[in-house]
């Protein structure tokens, strides 16, 4: 068979299978097998260099960007009539409607698309002088088919099972991440910069829909792992093919998708520090699954915060140390520092564009704090959202306060309306909040965190809480309890709203005032001790008769034991104690 007649052959079969009828009660199976048949044929032409693409990536350095190009012109023929270059251009024609046809199913939905997008991606890689890199048009091509995908409900709303598929099959890969990042950089700044030439309900139905694509790019980027540091990027379970040339090593590893330039540390790593390399990742991954409990995820956020904590610090004291040997370079894709701009740019480009529903920012300040903050080079550029976000009240000020205590405390974030606003957000319905626990164990730190506080600052929100511990489940005021009483022993110059005698009627407390200092607590008496005396449960009434006047050799309150009570706890605790009742009257 001459080259002439497959060739022929092959143009046949690409264009019965583009053009291959498309109907909604076709079954899905049949439309999977379609595409991946032409994933196929296309990854073997650009395996013989029929199909070549002469796209120059924007991430290369300009070095290599001329011998990328160099390389091209010579793979390419000369002469443009030849029937190499004619064949070459038709093919590339039919890649396009390939990859068109790709992105509408990926829109769609389907989970099969998805995949072979993906395996088009791993067979379409952008040659370089030492390496192959993610070719950042397809890329950007899927990122778009991503944030207009909707599924089943048509609500614009990309499918959970999508971004499940795309964590645990792609963005496992090192360099998938990073390019991801930087394509969802110019995926956001054009969303940002769309204009709308139309009346007025024309433009805030297309910021409407641009705020759905942004929640979008926000859940893909809550799915990225980013690396901690030097280390993690490092490539694990190196396989080498033996094709290695003076300027590139060929070969696979587990954590890219193309393997990166070896030094040779890499080259002649052992096998048991991979290995217990993966076993650390897989404790790290057990902490980051999701929790039934609210405790358990705040434990969980709390101990991947500490350990990424560690893996920085460890890795600047190892930079130190070996500050006298010389420095590696890295391509960007290998690089932590590069990640972490990537990150840095991808979030704040995202969080620009109006109009992000409620549901997905919730979530995302949950992210904030553990996995973000804690990589980004300049944590501070945050600082705007989380003022936004603080102040604009309810579970959304609940999940920003854990991101601006951190700015504040780690990073001199200066903001003068912190205890105002926080003192604001204690009212009786954050009691029965979803994200009780995670509030209050911020509030704890703000309150208990530093003796400088004011006197009336600290009257204020021990009237406050005693206020709202009257209408409290029994979990909550014995929480408010011990808290008051810790409080009340450290600033010993508030003692007087104790022993000071007063009632309801002549409460000079302006329970409406929302500036703390304007409120009058210091002039005031903690008289709903005296009704939280006679409370039904018996352990707050014992507790409520003695907060704040314990003696001074007894100890404060372990706040964290008083935590974790719930109305199941404390009748399994009630239950237990009458049984014990019960067996010491047994003769």
């Amino acid at each position: 068979m001459t080259a002439e007649s497959s060739a022929a052959e092959t143009a046949k079969t690409i264009q019965e299978l583009l053009t291959a009828p498309a109907s909604p009660d076709l079954p899905v199976s049949v439309q999977a097998q379609r595409l991946d048949q032409l994933r196929r044929i296309f990854s073997k032409l650009i395996e013989t260099q029929q199909l070549t693409f002469s796209t120059t990536s924007t991430t290369t350095s300009p070095a290599d960007s001329s011998q990328q190009q160099q390389q091209q012109q010579q793979q390419q023929p000369s002469n443009k009539d030849s029937a190499g270059h004619k064949w070459n251009s038709w093919l590339k024609k039919q890649h396009a409607k390939f990859i068109k046809q790709l992105c509408q199913e990926v829109q769609c939905g389907k989970q099969t698309a998805l995949r072979t997008f993906m395996g088009v991606i791993a067979s379409t890689p952008i040659h370089l002088i030492q390496t192959c890199q993610v070719s950042h048009e397809l890329m950007m091509k899927l990122i778009i088919a991503l944030m207009d995908s909707y599924g089943e409900n048509e609500n614009g709303i990309m499918p959970e099972y999508m971004l499940e598929l795309l964590q645990n099959e792609f963005c496992i890969y090192r360099d998938v991440q990073y390019f991801l990042l930087k394509g969802m950089v110019q995926v956001a700044n054009s969303l940002l910069g769309d204009d709308n030439d139309g009346n007025d309900d024309n433009a805030r139905q297309g910021e409407m829909e641009n705020g759905v694509r942004a929640e979008n790019l926000l859940r893909i980027l809550i799915k990225l792992d980013i690396a901690y540091d030097q280390d993690d990027l490092k490539p694990e379970n190196v396989k080498l093919d033996g094709s290695c040339g003076m300027n590139r090593v060929n070969g696979t590893c587990s954590n890219y998708l193309f393997l990166p330039p070896l030094n040779n540390d890499e080259m002649n790593e052992d096998d048991s520090d991979t290995d217990d390399k993966k076993i650390d990742d897989d404790d790290d991954d057990d902490k980051h699954d999701e929790s039934d409990s609210e405790e358990e995820e705040d434990a969980a956020n709390e101990s991947s915060l500490h350990n990424k904590k560690r893996k920085l610090n460890s890795s600047n004291n190892n930079n130190n140390k070996n500050s006298k040997k010389p420095k590696v370079k890295y391509i960007a894709w290998q690089s932590a520092k590069h990640h972490r701009n990537a990150l840095q740019q991808c979030t704040l480009s995202i969080l620009k564009i109006p109009n992000i529903p409620n549901r997905t920012m919730k979530q995302f300040l949950l992210h904030l704090p553990t996995n973000i903050l804690p990589l980004v080079p300049n944590p501070l550029r945050f600082a705007d959202f989380c003022t936004r976000a603080y102040g604009m009240g309810g579970v959304t000020s609940i999940l920003a306060l854990h991101s601006l205590y951190i700015l504040m405390t780690q990073h001199g974030l200066e903001y003068p309306n912190f205890y105002s606003s926080l003192y604001n957000l204690i009212e009786n319905n954050v009691f029965y909040a979803k994200y009780r626990t995670r509030f209050f164990k911020l509030l704890v730190k703000c309150l208990s965190g530093s003796q400088m506080l004011p006197a009336y600052l600290v009257a204020s929100f021990c009237k406050r809480l005693c206020r709202c511990a009257i209408n409290a489940p029994p979990s909550g005021a014995l929480f408010v309890l011990a808290l008051v009483s810790n409080l009340l022993r450290k600033h010993g110059e508030c003692a007087c709203i104790i022993h000071r005698n007063g009632d309801e009627l002549n409460d000079p407390f302006d329970v409406n005032e929302r500036d703390p200092s304007k409120s009058r607590a210091i002039e005031s008496s903690l008289w709903e001790l005296n009704a939280l005396e006679k409370h039904y449960h018996p352990a707050v009434s014992s507790m409520a008769k003695g907060c704040g006047i314990e003696d001074e050799k007894v100890l404060h309150h372990d706040i964290d034991q008083f935590l974790l009570h719930t109305y199941k706890s404390l009748f399994e605790q009630e239950k237990k104690r009458g049984n014990n009742k019960r067996k010491e009257k047994v003769p």
